[in-house]
């Protein structure tokens, strides 16, 4: 007999997502803020990162970043947090060339530029779902925390689902997650990730980009199983 599920039980594990993928969102789609960085800081958000307790990988970025934490003070010295800030532009914005270019493009095409055809196919997947960028995100489609923040509001749409009792549409939601997953974000990120961990001056982002890879490698089982089980109400 094939094993069975409960709604409920995938809304709790979705809602482990929607707190994973929020992080990773905020972190990569742009330059820390101060704001948030105090709040994830005081607040212990590393500690609370799903699925750590299941892959020593994603541990091992977690206790980086409370490392990083205990050695500086972001939230209080001024120069501590110009230092992740700028830390994050070098690699990631510029103005001189990127150690860790944060576009799907730059990996998966011959040539390392923006706009090719995975950028097209990205921005098509956006509008099938609604998927809007905000204005102050100037970006190729392609980028990598626009394609986490995809992940994040198709995740919330699974929710919705589930309160509407229509499982057809979570397991279409899932099934469009985990596609889009292995076919964009998961070829390019460990490569990427290995570009910040080879390249980043703070042990937060270097904590950051192993927590990113394996959790991404992590979901993406977690997603298959999901989709090789009945789900009841």
């Amino acid at each position: 007999m094939r094993a069975q599920i409960a709604l409920q039980e995938i809304a709790d594990l979705l809602f482990a997502r929607e707190y994973a993928y929020d992080i990773l969102r905020r972190f990569f789609i742009e330059e820390p803020s101060q704001e948030y960085i105090k709040i994830f800081r005081l607040q212990n958000m590393a500690e609370m990162f799903p699925f750590k307790e299941d892959s020593q990988e994603i541990q091992n970025g977690i206790n980086e970043i409370k490392e990083y934490f205990e050695r500086f003070d972001v939230v209080h010295n001024q120069s501590h947090f110009d230092d992740l800030h700028w830390d994050y532009t070098r690699m990631m914005v510029g103005p001189f060339e990127l150690p860790a270019p944060p576009w799907e493009s730059v990996y998966v095409q011959k040539e390392p530029i923006l706009f090719q055809q995975c950028t097209i196919d990205v921005r098509n997947k956006y509008k099938h779902f609604g998927f809007e960028i905000a204005e102050r995100h100037v970006e190729a489609d392609d980028h990598i925390g626009l394609e986490l923040d995809f992940l994040y509001h198709l995740n919330k749409l699974c929710l919705q689902s589930i309160e509407e009792g229509n499982i057809k549409e979570v397991t279409y939601l899932l099934a469009e997650q985990k596609q889009f997953m292995d076919n964009h974000l998961l070829v390019f990120v460990p490569e990427f990730s290995k570009k910040i961990i080879e390249n980043a001056d703070t042990q937060f982002y270097k904590g950051m980009a192993k927590v990113l890879n394996y959790y991404l490698q992590m979901d993406s089982q977690v997603l298959k199983e999901l989709l090789n089980i009945e789900i009841i109400q």
